[in-house]
């Protein structure tokens, strides 16, 4: 059976199409992305904050979208010479606007209306995936880890998934392939790219050459590594409701006169000590890396990645044969198989949930 996942990130970029055959093949079919038209995205990162006619804009931005991800995907599946008949169902993550796992009555927001993708695209979809696992105590996140754990897993070693998006989250997969643990880290493009876009107007650091012309500066840097995020318990995650701008600019009040190309490096040396603390935290015997999603294309990420993490194999999940872009979208097809299959998609260990759930919600074609 044919699945094609949909997933926009905290990036807020694009969108990420994969194709999967499942059960028979775990590894995406084919994959592409999408970047959003301009005044979409910027609706989109409107809504990353508070302000005036809120619910309105979220309306109007959830249709949007929806059209969005229908249209694309009916290309995606035109271009391999596919019928939408051809597909039993789309598993679309949508885009999060708000997550809140912690408060008095816990919930999380994806927009991207499921009705309007059936409706326009003639497929089955399967959408809301974080709902139950919140609704059953956990944190409705990190779900990608279920994923990790069926197409990464199985190794003699200990092995960590890393995926560098907006945030950073690890999965950690015993040798027996199952996965141990799985959070979010703290940011992982989320503070370097909100910063290049304010102070340059440009939507990412290219191969991380802009951090690589600063200098780290150490009082900063230690000043957010004290974070109360970071001494958080798994289960955890978080999200660009904590980590953006504001937050960013609260700690550079004590510290007004530092070169903007320092604070990106400095931003940089965060993400990368965060995920090797994570690391070296939880899954010390680890032996080798794997690291998907955007943050593998920074060259200097990922070297800092490297050399903080000597006595590991560090590479990008392309060595494994799986393009580092299509995982997350390839998670969510095969979460949509899941469901459709009556299956938990959720690992109570990773999430804190009270129990496995099937994940999701079904649009009929």
């Amino acid at each position: 059976m044919l699945f094609v996942g949909a997933m926009t990130g905290t990036s807020v970029d694009g969108l990420d199409l994969a194709l999967l055959d499942l059960p028979t093949d775990l590894k995406p079919q084919a994959a592409r992305t999408a970047p959003f038209p301009p005044s979409l995205q910027r609706r989109l990162l409107a809504l990353n904050s508070p302000e005036r006619d809120e619910i309105f804009r979220m309306g109007e931005a959830h249709v949007e979208l929806g059209i969005f991800i229908a249209s694309t995907c009916l290309e995606f599946i035109s271009e391999l010479g596919l019928e939408p008949k051809e597909i039993r169902a789309i598993g679309s993550h949508g885009q999060t606007i708000r997550h809140h796992p912690n408060v008095d009555f816990p919930f999380s927001v994806q927009i991207g209306s499921g009705h309007v993708i059936a409706e326009k695209t003639g497929i089955d979809v399967v959408a809301d995936f974080r709902g139950r696992d919140i609704a059953a105590g956990g944190q409705g996140a990190p779900l990608v880890p279920n994923y990790h754990r069926a197409v990464f897993g199985g190794e003699k070693n200990l092995r960590v998934i890393v995926n560098i998006g907006g945030i950073a989250n690890v999965s950690i997969l015993s040798p027996e392939g199952t996965a141990t643990k799985g959070f979010d880290t703290g940011p992982g493009n989320a503070l370097l790219d909100a910063w290049v876009q304010e102070c340059r107007d440009e939507a990412y650091d290219i191969g991380g050459t802009w951090a690589m012309s600063g200098e780290v500066h150490e009082p900063l840097l230690e000043q957010l590594l004290n974070d109360p995020y970071y001494e958080a318990v798994p289960p955890k995650s978080t999200g660009k409701e904590h980590f953006n701008l504001l937050y960013l600019h609260n700690y550079m009040a004590e510290f007004p006169n530092i070169a903007q190309a320092d604070v990106q490096a400095t931003l940089l040396e965060l993400t990368t000590q965060t995920i090797t603390s994570a690391i070296e935290q939880y899954a010390n015997a680890c032996v080798d890396i794997v690291v998907c999603g955007g943050g593998r294309l920074n060259g200097y990420l990922m070297g800092r990645l490297t050399e903080l993490n000597k006595k590991r194999v560090v590479n990008t999940s392309e060595s494994l044969g799986i393009d580092g872009d299509a995982i997350e979208a390839a998670a969510f097809a095969y979460l949509a198989w899941q469901f459709m299959e009556g299956l938990p998609g959720n690992q109570p260990d990773v999430t804190g949930a009270t129990g496995s759930r099937v994940l999701g919600c079904l649009y009929p074609a």
